[in-house]
């Protein structure tokens, strides 16, 4: 009796924990998901090491490694000081700069992929380093967004426990058309 208790309280606990489908199956978490695949990445790496490795010699493919690793946030720095410029540029016109904040993230995950040590990583990382293949990665992540993400709210309303609709006091009144605000300028106009 009491072991039949034991293993239902297990049951329902392993219930919580892992969702099941309607025929019974449990899902695949995304913990799961992401160790399985960080695995994965990790084998490719070193096979990719001991290929490379058994081609030019050990002591070379490691200095590689470690040459390419430290260099890594030069290049970036190299290239995300001309996506830095354009930003600028466009704030300076009043402009929304969304290409080249997605760039910069593009850039960083890069930059991310370069010091990590790993030939795969490395290529991908420099790879990424590239404004046409950014681009490229860029508008195809966009496109899948797009299509999983129907509707964007464009501005969020808090609402109260009575279910009435609080105006929002968060963000600051807009400068108008034309005025510009620089450092130390504060919100009166």
């Amino acid at each position: 009796m009491r072991g039949d208790r034991e293993r239902h309280a297990g049951q329902a606990a392993l219930d919580l924990q892992t969702p099941t489908l309607a025929d019974g199956r449990h899902t695949i978490t995304l913990k799961v998901v992401f160790f399985l695949s960080a695995l994965l990445f990790i084998g490719a790496e070193i096979a990719s090491f001991v290929l490379v490795a058994g081609q030019i010699g050990f002591l070379w493919a490691l200095a590689i490694l470690i040459v390419v690793s430290a260099l890594g946030p030069f290049v970036v720095r190299r290239v995300g000081v001309g996506v830095v410029g354009r930003t600028q540029e466009k704030l300076a016109r009043g402009e929304l700069p969304t290409w080249e904040l997605l760039d910069g993230l593009v850039i960083l995950l890069g930059g991310a992929l370069i010091c990590v040590p790993g030939f795969i990583s490395d290529v991908l990382g420099l790879l990424l380093m590239v404004g046409p293949l950014r681009r490229l990665v860029i508008r195809t992540t966009g496109h899948r967004l797009a299509r999983r993400v129907q509707t964007i709210p464009l501005r969020w309303r808090v609402v109260n426990t009575r279910s009435q609709p609080v105006p929002d006091h968060s963000s600051p009144p807009l400068p108008p058309p034309g005025h510009s605000l620089g450092p130390g300028d504060d919100n009166r106009f």
